[in-house]
């Protein structure tokens, strides 16, 4: 592998390092799953990616596989951020904003830059990327893209997709796209080319061909509000009947090509805003509440469950003010907002939600103020302390967040969910974004002991079969990755998993692009690949947050 090394080292402007602890470092990410690469390479520039793909290409054409992963700082939770090939690296040289557009309302960004950093810019210029995803403080804008990523106010703004408007994109054979909308005539001329790019698009042009009717009866079988499997095939024809093809690369975790530069919508900012708080005394009333919160269109609502607040209290010292109490005991938190609005408007919201909540409790607090509203935040991150928890070995393992049901199955789902944690012995903490039913359910557990594994594996299975039975999606906040690919082809079936597969081989025909992300792991797999010390020392300069 040295010699591969000291080839690529010769041929690019970036750092190509092969160390061991760089290595150890590299092999895994936020993830309970460790793959540890042969080598790590940071590009300076998009040639040196180009250069890289390239090199696996032609050694993929003579049978020596050497796939790449494309990284930014390995907050993915779904191993998607892991390979045992190249990992290329772009945090350290490609994290520039080159350029802010305040009259179109456009961004171009390089995939390295940090999220935090670009929206404070953006905020100097009023404007602002309103898909956040919750690690934003640490994560990087091309994973973002590649993960397709929301946060708490998606359900308003919409995910990562409906704000990436063109890409840059190195494919597996080195060559560089833009994507864009065309038009007939131009995608016409695409469909002739004899390159990997005319490849790609005569293959997205047959799928959505012949694979409408699968396409048609998936979309009608789901009953979630959000989804994040699999490929987007549904929004890249454009009104004018032509193709466009930068929703195809936005979730797809760098399995069909790697992003080097994307230029981005941004929308008009206020920092105003409004946060009401009220506690609950159990789970039906809290749920309740929110559905007649929704009707005031809030930019948020999130709950909290009790015995993550219990949890945290007990082991994090975390006191709840008085007025969020219920009878002096903790309930069940509901957080709602209204972001982005008029003094005017942010009045009467607090009022109506106010007058909405003291039907069912006494118990809650308002803000405008931001030291306030970022007071009242706080017990909503204390989601980030169970997840930073990690005693005796037990620690808190992401395999189950982010999955959507139908909102009028969610209080059932949480229920059900309860049972199979208490059922398979693995204490378990639940929230929720209400208005997409999205569910977030961490367990404790020791990979460490050999009955904790196998109750881990037991519980994702009954837990991601309960999701797909009620019409759900088993990857909402970010798409599968690696850990769940083999519920994700119980959720897509076997048509919509073949038109995926068609696509993968057109645009990688020699598996060299993140392979076994969101394709071809199975369950085996991942107890091959399943870290046996788990923990997230490796963001101990952070706060992770889901």
């Amino acid at each position: 592998m040295n010699k591969v090394a000291s080839y690529l080292q010769s041929h690019i402007s970036g750092e190509v390092l092969v160390s061991e602890h760089i290595r150890q470092r590299f092999s895994t990410d936020a993830s309970i799953l460790s793959v540890k690469p042969s080598l790590v390479v940071h590009p300076r520039t998009t040639n040196d990616v180009r250069k890289v793909a390239r090199f696996s290409w032609q050694l993929a054409e003579r049978g020596h596989i050497l796939p790449m992963t494309a990284r930014g700082n390995g907050t993915d939770l779904t191993g998607a951020a892991i390979g045992k090939g190249v990992i290329v690296s772009f945090p350290t040289h490609l994290n520039n904003i080159l350029e802010i557009d305040t009259k179109q309302r456009l961004v171009r960004v390089q995939p390295g830059a940090n999220f935090k950093s670009l929206q404070e810019t953006l905020h100097t210029h009023g404007l602002f990327l309103p898909p956040a995803p919750l690690s934003y403080e640490y994560s990087t804008v091309g994973g973002a893209i590649a993960n397709n990523s929301s946060g708490l106010r998606s359900y308003t703004y919409g995910d990562m997709s409906s704000w990436v408007d063109k890409l840059e994109v190195v494919l597996a054979n080195g060559e560089v796209i833009q994507t864009g909308p065309l038009s007939k005539r131009e995608v016409s001329k695409k469909l002739g080319l004899p390159t990997l790019e005319g490849e790609l698009y005569r293959a997205v042009n047959a799928i959505l061909s012949d694979g409408v009717e699968a396409i048609e009866a998936y979309d009608k079988a789901l009953g979630a509000t959000s989804d994040n499997v699999g490929y987007t095939l549904r929004s890249l024809k454009t009104k004018s009947g032509g193709l466009d093809l930068t929703q195809l690369f936005v979730g797809s975790q760098g399995t069909l090509g790697i992003v080097t530069e994307a230029i981005l919508k941004v929308a008009e900012y206020t920092p105003a805003s409004t946060l009401v708080v009220a506690a609950f005394p159990n789970l039906d009333t809290a749920l309740e509440t929110a559905d007649q919160l929704s009707s005031l269109n809030p930019s948020a609502l999130e709950l909290v469950d009790t015995d993550l607040l219990e949890f945290v209290q007990k082991h994090n010292s975390v006191e709840l003010p008085r007025e969020l109490l219920v009878d002096g005991k903790i309930g069940t938190l509901l957080f709602v907002e209204a972001h982005n609005k008029s003094a005017r408007a942010l009045a009467r919201f607090t009022k109506q939600a106010i007058k909405a909540i003291s039907r069912q409790t006494e118990s809650y607090l308002s803000a405008t103020d931001n030291d306030d509203r970022e007071r009242l935040w706080s017990f909503r991150f204390v989601t980030a302390a169970f997840m930073s928890f990690d005693t005796g070995g037990k620690a808190a393992l992401p395999i189950l967040q982010g999955v959507s049901v139908p909102p009028a199955a969610l209080h059932q789902f949480i229920e059900e969910a309860k049972r199979m944690s208490k059922k398979h012995h693995l204490e378990t903490a639940f929230w929720a974004h209400l208005q997409s039913g999205e569910v977030m359910a961490i367990p404790l557990g020791d990979l460490g002991k050999l009955g904790d594994r196998q109750q881990v594996f037991k519980l994702m299975d009954e837990y991601f079969r309960q999701v797909v039975r009620l019409g759900g999606s088993v990857a909402t906040t970010g798409p599968e990755g690696r850990l769940r690919v083999p519920f994700a082809q119980l959720q897509v079936g076997g048509d919509m998993t073949a038109l995926f597969e068609q696509l993968k081989t057109a645009a990688d025909p020699h598996q060299t692009m993140n392979p076994g992300v969101k394709t071809g792991t199975t369950s085996r797999d991942l107890v091959d690949m399943l870290r046996k010390d788990y923990t997230l020392d490796a963001f101990g300069d952070y706060l992770p947050r889901l």
